[in-house]
């Protein structure tokens, strides 16, 4: 009887759970895609939490977030990311984020956006690979074996200065893809930030409703 009941209270909790996830499996991309280092070096500075905060007027580079969404632009050509104000992207709620993401990456682009990682897992067609590592050179390669990767990229990142990219503080590029061309647009360009939003955790939402 007690095991009859074990896996009933599993079943009840591994069921939301997978539902959950299937939800946002739909805006997840499936074709054919070609990064260069510029959407390498964006991928990294998204799961290092380091990125241009669109919604926050202090401190716009903000920095110690965790990862949720890894939204690009359906030509590979525009990075835009979702985080948790916290260290921990189990922290905050999944719900409706890869479709924030993926609408505020096509406000941002112009174009159709899809969700190319989730928390630190690349899931674009299917991969679901977790990537734990952040070193470029290492990256490089993994993105070259999962058939992600541009071979005719510019080589202009190395082993030696990718750390000055992910890390950058501050930029003299724009937001309004109306205004500038995409060597000055946000996501875009290696010199530029990657743009993205960020939402409270779920004990900051509690305890801003307590409040």
């Amino acid at each position: 009887m007690m095991k009859k009941k074990l896996l009933i209270l599993l079943f009840i909790i591994f069921i939301p759970a997978a539902n959950s996830f299937s939800s946002i499996t739909k805006y997840f991309g499936s074709s054919n895609l070609n990064l260069d280092e510029t959407g390498v070096i964006n991928f990294l500075r998204y799961l290092e939490g380091t990125f241009y905060a669109e919604d926050i007027f202090l401190s716009r580079a903000a920095k110690l977030m965790s990862p949720m969404y890894y939204a690009i632009s359906e030509d590979g050509k525009i990075g835009y990311g979702w985080f948790c104000r916290s260290t921990y992207s189990s922290d905050c709620s999944d719900d409706f984020g890869a479709f924030k993401a993926t609408e505020y990456c096509k406000e941002y682009s112009g174009k159709k956006c899809f969700i190319f990682a989730y928390r630190d897992e690349i899931v674009w067609n299917n991969l679901n690979i977790r990537v734990k590592e952040f070193d470029f050179v290492k990256n490089i390669k993994l993105f070259k074996e999962l058939n992600l990767f541009d071979e005719k990229s510019s080589q202009k990142v190395n082993k030696e200065n990718y750390l000055q990219y992910i890390h950058m503080d501050n930029d003299k590029c724009s937001s309004d893809k109306n205004s500038v061309s995409l060597s000055k647009l946000r996501g875009a360009n290696l010199d530029c930030l990657l743009p993205g939003r960020s939402e409270q955790s779920i004990n900051d939402k509690s305890g801003n409703e307590v409040n």
